[in-house]
């Protein structure tokens, strides 16, 4: 079991941000990032739709440690996921990265003062324990993306495809196409 200072769950903007802070500020305490995709970036690396972009300027989006230096302020995927990376490299963040480690469970002990967390990697059971638990896994549902109920859809003769899994081999070129949604995640609803 590894036993560390603060685990982090997700290496995404939150996790890749957290993991500076922690390298910059407190260089004495350990960490990990477990994440169960195998990349970082989050977000940014698993949709891959054409004109994927942020609806935010990466200005004030970006990391404050490391300014965003492109002339395009609302960005496309291919240039966050850059930087993102760019960000990992220049603070050697990947070290401390578990891929392909999808978090399963969290326990709080309070007779130990540490959080046991449960991840599957490989087809196995792993096992870590930390002071402190950081929860950077964003408001996707990286193993299925969110399908509304369309009556009828069974009889619809076209191509269905949810953004989450586009196909890198799709040819969509002179196609009648319709776009339902915003790319926004369903609401939520709020606790009374």
């Amino acid at each position: 079991m590894e036993d560390v200072d603060v685990l982090i769950v997700g290496a995404g903007i939150t996790g890749i941000g957290t993991g500076y802070y922690l390298t910059t500020r407190l260089p004495g305490h350990s960490f990990a990032i477990l994440e169960g995709r195998e990349a970082v970036g989050g977000t940014w690396d698993l949709f891959r739709f054409p004109g994927i972009r942020s609806d935010s300027d990466l200005f004030t989006f970006g990391f404050g440690f490391k300014p965003w230096t492109s002339d395009k302020s609302i960005a496309k995927a291919d240039l966050i996921l850059d930087y993102l990376h760019e960000t990992v490299r220049e603070h050697d963040l990947e070290r401390h990265v578990r891929f392909g480690h999808r978090v399963v469970a969290a326990r709080w002990s309070s007779e130990d003062a540490r959080w046991t967390v449960t991840a599957e990697h490989a087809g196995e059971q792993v096992a870590f324990r930390c002071r402190f638990l950081v929860g950077g896994t964003g408001y996707y549902d990286y193993a299925q993306g969110y399908v509304p109920d369309f009556e009828g859809i069974e009889d619809f003769a076209g191509t269905v495809v949810h953004p989450q899994f586009w196909p890198e081999d799709l040819d969509y070129a002179g196609k009648r196409v319709v776009v339902i949604g915003s790319g926004a995640p369903p609401p939520r609803s709020c606790p009374r």
